[in-house]
């Protein structure tokens, strides 16, 4: 099973930095754009006490995943998304720049939930399963996208355009 990971950095808030490096650009760096309203972008707690009104998607490896409703972070909630890569290894992640007026509410919903597992979707696309590592409000990277082209494929879906 392939494991996917979410980790908070950039302006991470004062709570300090993830435990991963920053990432860089894998394209234009000019290429940062609002998400499209429709692209329904969610993270969401993962479900794991069984909960009757927790919502079923499929998950990563095509098994379902409950997950607690509302969501912590919404389209909404988003500024901007742009294409990068991590330092070491090269792989293609999201790097989610929240608006001011969220970035309060969701460090205080992300500090309530370190160490629990959240899951980031669009539409009903699970892309990624993580554990919270610690909590953040401005900015969160996504990765387990996959390729390049996958990636690319994901930020052209959310946004509209091309990286």
């Amino acid at each position: 099973m392939r494991r996917y990971v979410l980790a908070a950095l950039l302006l991470a808030s004062t709570a300090g930095v993830m435990g991963c490096q920053p990432a860089k650009q894998l394209f234009d760096p000019d290429v940062t754009a609002a998400p499209l309203p429709q692209a329904r972008i969610l993270m969401r707690e993962v479900d794991e006490q069984g909960s009757a009104t927790a919502t079923v998607l499929k998950g990563t490896d095509g098994q379902p995943l409950a997950v607690l409703e509302p969501a912590l972070i919404s389209t909404a909630d988003i500024a901007s998304v742009a294409l990068a890569q991590t330092g070491q290894g090269q792989e293609p992640v999201l790097n989610l720049t929240m608006t001011d007026a969220a970035a309060p509410r969701i460090q205080a919903a992300t500090e309530a939930r370190v160490g629990r597992r959240v899951a980031v979707s669009v539409g009903d696309k699970v892309l990624s399963v993580a554990t919270i590592r610690g909590p953040f409000g401005k900015a969160m990277q996504v990765a387990g996208l996959g390729d390049q082209n996958e990636a690319s494929r994901v930020f052209t879906e959310i946004t509209g355009k091309q990286p």
